[in-house]
């Protein structure tokens, strides 16, 4: 990947779902998000499937539109980065003062 941009929302899914894998495995934590929670109960592998899938669709669209326009699609991701890192962070925090 050339994309700095890219490269930083790929590892921050890969984190997350890693993480999430862990903590939930371990009775750490629980999935809020209730699709994902679903896809869990059916198998770790369909929500990694689903999460790496998203992913990939996300990046695929966004490296195919950067060539017409760098500019907003290095924005986007950016944004995406933050604002996945901002509710991944902030579920933590939640989750750690209400005990889940």
């Amino acid at each position: 990947m050339r994309h700095k941009e890219t490269l930083g929302l790929c590892l921050l899914v890969i984190a997350d779902a890693l993480s999430t894998y862990w903590l939930i495995t371990r009775g750490y934590a629980t999935e809020f998000n209730p699709l994902m929670d679903w896809l869990i109960q059916l198998s770790w592998g369909a929500f990694f499937g689903v999460k790496f899938a998203v992913l990939a669709m996300a990046v695929g669209l966004a490296e195919w539109y950067r060539r017409r326009n760098p500019l907003f699609v290095r924005r986007w991701l950016r944004f995406g980065a933050w604002a996945y890192l901002t509710l991944w962070v902030g579920g933590v925090i939640v989750s750690s003062f209400v005990g889940l």
